[in-house]
């Protein structure tokens, strides 16, 4: 089993496509049923029907439950998720209301989360939110993968975006996730950098 990680989806959004949609990386799709296709696709090219996703938040806008439920039962794997700004409490109890076993012995929805969780590992805390926290950068062992943010760089270097549309990820497929193992390597990596020049700086005395 794998494990992958990624964020707003904005399934259903017209507003967020097309010539004047808000986000550059979605410019290109006429429509969201065009949109959602893609995701589907790209999602399932990488994804395994026994690996499991964290979805950190904001996974459609104006889509009845009922239709992210379908869509999300053509979408292979497992999912954990946490609320974005756009989740309502109605689409959550739908979803569990809804869970089903796959053949792996896991059950579709995992775990619905309200503001966050965290998972330990290499050593350090990774906390998984919507919106990017803000944990302080000198706290070596803390690193947060957030969404909410799209197509901006989060600026604390002990924080990543991995939504569909960071560009702090490796150029890939639209709606393609990424591994969280990978994530990890690159906040970790982005800490890393940030913390060699202010040792540096600080060395020299600036």
């Amino acid at each position: 089993m794998k494990e992958w990680v990624t964020s707003d989806w904005h399934r259903g959004h017209n507003n967020i496509c097309g010539p004047e949609g808000f986000v550059t990386t979605r410019r290109h799709f006429a429509s969201a049923t065009e949109m959602n296709e893609v995701m589907t696709k790209n999602h399932n090219a990488v994804v395994a029907t026994d690996d499991r996703t964290y979805h950190l938040g904001d996974m459609c806008i104006n889509m009845k439950p009922q239709q992210l439920h379908e869509d999300l039962c053509e979408l292979n794997g497992s999912f954990v998720f946490d609320s974005g700004n756009h989740d309502n409490s109605r689409t959550m109890k739908y979803l569990a209301a809804h869970n089903f076993e796959l053949p792996c012995g896991r059950m579709k929805y995992e775990a619905f989360h309200e503001v966050g969780f965290k998972i330990k590992a290499n050593k350090k805390v990774y906390f998984l939110t919507h919106y990017p926290l803000g944990l302080g950068e000198g706290r070596a062992i803390y690193r947060n993968l957030c969404g909410h943010i799209h197509d901006e760089t989060a600026r604390e270097a002990n924080v990543l975006n991995v939504g569909v549309d960071s560009p702090e990820l490796p150029e890939r497929p639209f709606g393609t996730p990424i591994l969280l193992e990978e994530a990890f390597a690159l906040v970790d990596a982005k800490w890393l950098a940030w913390k060699e020049k202010l040792d540096r700086l600080i060395a020299s005395g600036q």
